[in-house]
């Protein structure tokens, strides 16, 4: 069982067959298993619970044991990204408390039970909604201007360029970097890796396959996106992809 589905600039896998090798990536993470505790190590050490959100650049390792697993991958410049970033108050990980991962998994397993795209949908809806989104801090308008330019872009784009980023702002690179840093949690030059590997798969899901999605997004070659992938995944992009099925897109 191996279901991808992308949730805005959010992606979630529902699998029973993960072994990620230690990585980190400069998106946050959240896992949640369907009956056991997590098979999860994070800095190294064994951490106990069913439920966690990981925070960026922080280095953990996964294995779903053939267990039902649900995982979602999140940008940390979207509203949720934002909220899971203020519950992590900088620390590595936050172990979600019992009674909410309890009402999780109950809806987990449910939805494990129909396999319909309603119960997926209200599945994923009851994992984020708790979350609250009051009092949320607006990003820097000059930040906003970035994030706007990266709605749509070609592998042509000169916004994949920080040169080009400043002088469209009216910064200097260093300064624009700082404050994109300071305000989104991750390094512009991050941010614009993230944001090809997102486009690739974005376009993987829309039935291009792994050369021409890389191509398109903006990869020099292939092989520069299964490396990359496999640096932020800890798995190859064959794997993930091996026997997957893309489900509804949502939001």
């Amino acid at each position: 069982m191996n279901y991808i589905m992308k949730y805005g600039k959010n992606f979630i896998g529902i699998s029973n067959n993960i072994e990620a090798e230690c990585h980190k990536h400069w998106l946050l993470q959240m896992f949640l298993s369907s009956q056991k505790e997590l098979t999860i190590e994070v800095n190294g050490q064994p951490i106990p619970c069913s439920s966690i959100i990981i925070n960026m650049d922080t280095p953990h390792k996964f294995n779903t044991q053939g267990e039902p697993h649900f995982t979602m991958l999140i940008d940390p410049t979207t509203k949720l990204g934002q909220v899971m970033r203020e519950l992590l108050n900088n620390r590595p990980f936050f172990v979600i408390p019992y009674e909410k991962n309890r009402i999780m998994q109950e809806n987990f397993r449910n939805m494990l039970e129909q396999k319909k795209d309603e119960a997926i949908q209200f599945f994923i809806q009851s994992v984020i909604f708790p979350f609250s989104y009051n009092n949320l801090k607006a990003f820097d308008d000059r930040v906003i201007q970035v994030l706007n330019l990266f709605d749509d872009f070609t592998p042509e784009d000169e916004i994949l360029q920080i040169k080009y980023l400043s002088k469209r702002i009216g910064l200097s690179e260093s300064r624009l970097a700082h404050l994109f840093k300071a305000e989104a949690g991750i390094p512009l030059k991050s941010f614009i890796v993230l944001r090809k590997l997102q486009r690739a798969y974005e376009l993987i899901f829309n039935g291009e396959n792994i050369t021409t999605a890389a191509l398109n997004a903006g990869f020099n070659t292939p092989s520069h996106l299964a490396h990359t992938n496999k640096l932020m995944t800890g798995m190859s992009a064959k794997n993930i992809l091996r026997n997957s099925e893309f489900l509804k897109v949502f939001q």
